[in-house]
């Protein structure tokens, strides 16, 4: 065999190795920063969900009660200047049957109520309870007294925290109960 043969035929040599695991280590660099970006962007997007979630399930709660119910009465707090955090907040009303023939109308009393150890909002109503909202870092609620209506105002902060990635959402809620019977 020819010596041009055999270097033909010897393989590769120590700088195309180099070079071509140079530019291996490049690509999988480049993967790898682009799986791990995905990753955290969808674990900041699930996170968001769950909190734009949480608080809409509890808005939707809420002011279904409030329909049925007169604005609740603060005890040493429920003003704007000092709200209420971790007492309950009590909706009492009266629900009228849908029946042909009439009836009284039922006592309506739902209670919300907030765990911060727990970080959740339980809603308490004929002896069930249930949980409205999780993952809540602040809670609170205050009358307003300041319109042609009083209203309820309930502030809270959902934050979840997913993985490697963390999202707060805050919203605070204008609740006008219905008018007080005379």
């Amino acid at each position: 065999m020819s010596t041009s043969r055999r270097r033909r035929q010897a393989g590769y040599t120590l700088v195309e190795l180099i070079v071509a695991t140079a530019i291996g280590t490049l690509v999988l660099g480049a993967l790898t920063s682009i799986v791990l970006t995905t990753a955290l962007t969808t674990n900041v997007a699930t996170s968001r969900i769950d909190a734009s979630g949480q608080i809409r399930t509890f808005q939707l709660t809420a002011y279904d009660d409030m329909t049925l119910s007169n604005v609740p009465a603060p005890t040493g707090c429920g003003t704007q200047a000092n709200p209420c955090t971790s007492q309950p907040m009590v909706l009492q009303g009266q629900r009228m049957p849908n029946v042909a023939t009439p009836t009284p109308p039922a006592q309506y009393i739902v209670t919300y109520t907030w765990d911060p150890a727990q970080q959740i909002v339980t809603r308490q109503a004929g002896g069930a309870g249930r949980t409205v909202a999780q993952d809540v870092s602040v809670y609170s609620w205050y009358i307003d007294g300041n319109g042609a209506h009083p209203a309820v105002v309930v502030s809270m902060t959902v934050t979840v925290n997913r993985y490697n990635a963390s999202y707060s959402e805050s919203q605070s809620f204008r609740f006008v109960p219905r008018a007080a019977a005379q």
